[in-house]
């Protein structure tokens, strides 16, 4: 059986708005995601863990933030496509680790639906899926409200 891991990660800049994008559920915060696509950066990270897990360039190779075609994209998008080379690849999705750096809003409530909705665009079992949130205890960027961190690390396996 040949088992690979990889890791993802993402950071953007908060700024004013009504709604945080997190794996496609939005949660009410008085400030928003920046980013060139919808900002989802639970969906960034999975899929730049997923693309690191089979040897393949990061997102940002994939789907660069210097083209208009990319611009206001749909994150899903983004995981779809790295699922898909998942698959070509001959691996499965066997596990995802997630975890939200944020100060406010609270996560609590939300991380639930995170998770369901991930197990649904992912089409895994929700047992194999775990959403953290943290805080960086007001330090740097993240503590000072300014900005948003997602890691993620996933487990793929492939039957010899």
């Amino acid at each position: 059986m040949d088992i690979r891991t990889g890791f993802g990660y993402d950071i953007h800049r908060l700024v004013e708005g009504e709604y945080l994008l997190l794996g496609r559920i939005r949660v009410p915060s008085s400030c928003m995601i920046d980013a060139h696509s919808d900002g989802d950066i639970v969906l960034h990270a999975v899929s730049q863990a997923l693309y690191s897990a089979i040897g393949e360039e990061d997102i940002g190779t994939h789907f660069p933030d210097t083209v208009n075609e990319t611009k206001g994209m749909d994150s899903a998008q983004l995981l779809i496509s790295a699922v898909h080379d998942v698959e070509k690849a001959g691996f499965q999705l066997s596990n995802l680790v997630v975890t939200i750096v944020l100060e406010k809003p609270k996560l609590k409530d939300y991380k639930e639906q995170i998770k369901k909705s991930l197990s649904h665009l992912l089409g895994m079992e929700s047992s194999r899926i775990a959403v953290h949130a943290n805080t960086s205890e007001r330090l740097g960027a993240v503590g000072e409200g300014k900005a948003i961190e997602c890691y993620s690390l996933v487990t793929l396996i492939k039957e010899n």
